[in-house]
């Protein structure tokens, strides 16, 4: 509840920064928002909650829902936009600077009310008797077992590379948009808000294989999936014509939907080989690891050109698939796992 009072505090503050044209005000905004994310949340719930036989699937549902938020995000932007155009709206108050900041905020205000009514507090998955049995015997012992061994390691770099990724690809496809293809912000938006529905839907399918593929070899032929994709993001030349236009999108939505699937299989394996003592640590640590490489895709997006994006891509993938494919062995499920 505090995280979402946050969230409504600093969308008011985002929507007020636009009536003050106050770049200090922006930047607060912006911070208190990123901070009271909520992140957190749905991984250690479902990794407390959910057993380890049906945690995976349920995360890639999960997944499947931010990816709904990510096209969602510029498809409502755009709207947005339309609505107070079209409507001339453009008074102190309200206005195409802070109209996002006030939606938002009432966004937030409405899922508080929900948190408020509706949400119950996680009940750890139930044991099973083997599991149980074995946490019998380790009774009264002191918990030593580290949480930095490769094959957590190895979840932290996957968690790492995908949503940097992942923002890079935005960043620069918004950029490569409205400088190079003369997009309006508008049009930008709805051609994400397009590649995001693939996205999920892709998520939300890959979810029904994963009762039959390896947690670990399903974290590898993802990632081999994705290099394999970024390859056709490459562009060679100096002009942009229709078939580079066809063949960098059909690359960037491959490549989309295959870190979607690496970032699932990230988020399910991190509390599955580590000790049951150790999940939410290993939840908290895993999602501080994605927030950063969130921040360093947006950085990066931001200045590479064509050549160094695909590259970045392509590289990226190939170091997570060979460090998988070495340190395979340390990506079972731990045998107290819950």
């Amino acid at each position: 509840i505090i995280m979402v009072a946050g969230s409504v505090v600093g969308n008011v503050l985002y929507a007020l920064a636009g009536l003050m044209h106050s770049k200090v005000a922006i930047l607060a905004s912006r911070t208190m928002i990123g901070i009271c994310q909520c992140q957190l949340a749905g991984p250690i719930y479902i990794a407390r909650a959910v057993g380890v036989k049906k945690r995976t699937k349920v995360m890639f549902l999960y997944s499947t829902m931010s990816a709904v938020a990510f096209f969602g995000a510029p498809l409502i932007a755009s709207l947005l936009e339309i609505f107070v155009k079209e409507l001339r709206i453009e008074d102190l108050v309200l206005d195409s600077d802070t109209i996002p900041g006030w939606f938002m905020a009432a966004l937030y205000f409405v899922y508080m009310l929900l948190i408020v009514f509706l949400f119950e507090d996680p009940v750890d998955a139930p044991q099973s008797p083997a599991s149980a049995a074995s946490a019998s015997d380790a009774a009264g012992e002191k918990p030593t077992e580290s949480l930095w061994r490769p094959g957590f390691l190895i979840c932290l770099v996957a968690s790492f590379v995908s949503p940097m990724t992942t923002t890079m690809c935005t960043v620069f496809f918004v950029k490569l948009a409205e400088k190079v293809w003369d997009l309006s912000v508008s049009a930008t938006g709805l051609w994400l808000a397009s590649a995001m529905v693939v996205v999920a839907v892709m998520s939300f399918l890959s979810s029904f294989v994963t009762p039959y593929v390896e947690d670990r070899r399903g974290l590898l032929f993802s990632s081999l999936l994705a290099c394999i994709s970024a390859t056709l993001t490459f562009h060679l030349g100096h002009e942009w014509t229709t078939a580079s236009i066809t063949i960098f999108v059909v690359g960037f939505l491959l490549m989309q939907s295959c870190s979607g699937v690496v970032k699932n299989y990230g988020y399910a394996l991190a509390p599955k080989i580590v000790a049951p003592h150790l999940k939410d640590a290993a939840g908290t640590v895993n999602m501080i690891v994605l927030q950063l490489g969130r921040g360093t895709g947006a950085q990066l997006g931001a200045v590479m050109n064509a050549t160094s994006f695909a590259a970045s891509q392509v590289g990226s993938y190939m170091l997570l698939a060979i460090l998988v494919s070495i340190f395979s062995n340390q990506l079972k499920t731990h045998a107290q796992a819950l």
